[in-house]
């Protein structure tokens, strides 16, 4: 008779047991995140296709630009001739100002000289070179088209060596975050920093 009874209550947990993960399992399956908890064929979930009477779209080449054009990518040496289209812009210098304090003066200082904030952490690590004091003059012999060349594409010196001028290593590149207009507003403030 009591072994009767542990059958009964062994059948009865496992019964239980079973319902349980069934209900587990239903409750998974109707997740309603609108994702695939387990995707055995994904490929018929994410492929490439297209509708009825549509064409199939192709992907364009690597190498394609955009028909709105794309930016130059000039060399140092074809940089040093630009010229500045928003040299005497005053709202120009107000867009600077603000793209300044936003990504250049934790490293150069709210002055230019080189004396932000990260400028400390730079001059303690042995053989790093600080940040470039932007109004000392070899940082303003410099031509805009320079100065934004370096902007655009950043600039890291091999071996922590200074072989720019004014010591412009470890200059991260503004080129994919700033655009064209951003960058030639950034060069106006700095010349205005160096009272130009």
């Amino acid at each position: 008779m009591m072994l009767k009874g542990i059958r009964q209550a062994t059948r009865r947990w496992w019964l239980g047991f079973a319902l349980l993960s069934l209900g587990l399992l239903v409750a998974a399956a109707c997740d309603s995140t609108n994702t695939y908890p387990i995707d055995f064929f994904s490929e018929m979930h994410y492929q490439k296709s297209w509708r009825f009477q549509e064409p199939p779209r192709l992907d364009s080449p690597a190498s394609a630009v955009p028909i709105t054009g794309g930016e130059i990518a000039y060399t140092r040496d074809e940089a040093k001739n630009l010229q500045n289209p928003l040299a005497n812009d005053p709202n120009a210098r107000k867009l600077g100002q603000q793209l300044y304090q936003t990504n250049c003066v934790a490293c150069h200082g709210p002055q230019g000289q080189g004396n932000g904030p990260l400028a400390a952490i730079w001059k303690a690590r042995q053989g790093a070179v600080p940040p470039a004091n932007l109004t000392d003059q070899a940082v303003a012999s410099l031509t805009d088209g320079e100065l934004y060349w370096v902007l655009t594409n950043g600039y890291t010196s091999p071996n922590n060596q200074i072989q720019y001028p004014g010591g412009l290593t470890n200059m991260p590149a503004f080129g994919k975050l700033l655009t064209p207009q951003e960058r030639w507003a950034l060069v106006t403030y700095i010349r205005q920093l160096e009272g130009k």
